[in-house]
């Protein structure tokens, strides 16, 4: 059956969940989603089935819309090498102050575009700009890799950072952005740590035959350690100590997260 698109029209960003679009299109047509879900199951256009990504809901909405056949799937895709791909809000500047979950792939916590961290929280971060370099560097090296922001490597790696960082350098980020999001103020070390553990030559080096898998949890932490604090031994073992505790939380991973 044709289905008559609805006469306001919604745009459609890249990514974007079928329960967002069509939670907004209702809305921009003064009704709601689950009235218009629910009439459709009622002239049996839409099976009893509640299960949000039936193919017949999916087909329906695009009719709704007027969207392109590839609307939900190849613009949506919600897994990457086997990871799902969290759903979470796109930037408020990109999508006019309107709500939006899009599956975002390629992109960090920062959109490089607008300089907007995008975590639960939105807000400015033009005055941090190591918080734009790092963004780069994800959407160029970690992105590739198939990393994404809620992955294992990423999620190992930001507990090293909250584990080696100095406090005068989070004090610091604060005052300059005047707010104390740790996430946000970790962002640039997490990154730095993501690439190095989830680098071909570092894996490779790090999963050697001849390694003991009980020295592997020490070396990484040293090697975390040396691109975090460079400059002074005693730092890095300070450093590689603390980043070690931190791996062992992290036990339930194994080493396979590496």
């Amino acid at each position: 059956m044709i289905i008559r698109q609805l006469p306001v029209p919604t745009r459609l960003f890249a990514g974007e969940t079928l329960d967002s679009y069509a939670a907004r299109h209702a809305r921009r047509n003064g009704t709601t989603m689950a009235h218009i879900d629910q009439a459709l199951r009622e002239s049996g256009i839409l099976p009893t089935s509640r299960v949000r990504s039936h193919p017949d809901r999916i087909k329906v909405w695009r009719q709704l819309g007027g969207l392109q056949q590839r609307a939900f799937t190849l613009t949506s895709p919600t897994t990457v090498a086997g990871e799902a791909i969290l759903a979470r809000p796109l930037c408020l500047r990109c999508s006019r102050g309107e709500r939006v979950i899009a599956h975002l792939p390629r992109t960090g916590w920062v959109c490089a575009r607008h300089r907007h961290w995008i975590g639960p929280h939105q807000f400015n971060v033009r005055l941090l700009p190591e918080l734009i370099t790092a963004e780069r560097h994800f959407r160029r090296v970690l992105a590739p890799r198939g990393v994404l922001v809620n992955t294992p490597p990423m999620r190992v790696a930001r507990d090293c950072a909250a584990a080696s960082i100095t406090l005068q350098t989070l004090e610091e980020r604060a005052e300059r952005i005047g707010r104390d999001d740790r996430e946000m103020l970790l962002y640039p070390e997490t990154l730095r740590i993501a690439r190095l553990i989830t680098q071909p030559r570092f894996l490779s080096l790090i999963k050697h035959p001849e390694i003991p898998s009980d020295r592997r949890r020490g070396l990484v932490a040293q090697e975390i350690a040396s691109i975090l604090a460079p400059t002074s031994l005693h730092s890095r073992s300070r450093t590689a100590g603390r980043v070690e505790h931190a791996l062992c939380s992290h036990a339930s991973y194994g080493t396979e997260w590496l």
